[in-house]
């Protein structure tokens, strides 16, 4: 059975926040690009950075192609139509998942 973490974002353009996912320390900055109008990542896990500039889209796993050993990362449109925007992700319009089977 999958258990879903919902990772917190605030309202600003850039943020960095600290968690433990499936047992790893965890760092994430987090920055919106005005200019794409898209929010993307970084991801350190135990103090290595591991993946830089991912674009955050809806539906499908951010994490799938690697194997970091932290389960997925999903961002889920709670409102039908909903993408990633400035405002978007930060009202909870669209939310960032943390998922481990």
């Amino acid at each position: 059975m999958a258990t879903f973490y919902e990772l917190p974002v605030i309202d600003a353009p850039r943020q960095r926040w600290n968690c433990v996912l499936n047992g790893r320390r965890c760092e994430f900055d987090l920055a919106y690009n005005p200019t794409t109008q898209r929010w993307s990542f970084d991801l350190r896990v135990d103090d290595t950075l591991v993946l830089a500039g991912r674009r955050i889209v809806t539906g499908i796993d951010l994490l799938q192609p690697f194997d970091f050993g932290i389960g997925r990362l999903i961002a889920w449109s709670m409102e039908k139509g909903a993408e990633p925007g400035r405002t978007e992700l930060p009202s909870g319009r669209v939310r960032l998942f943390n998922v481990v089977d």
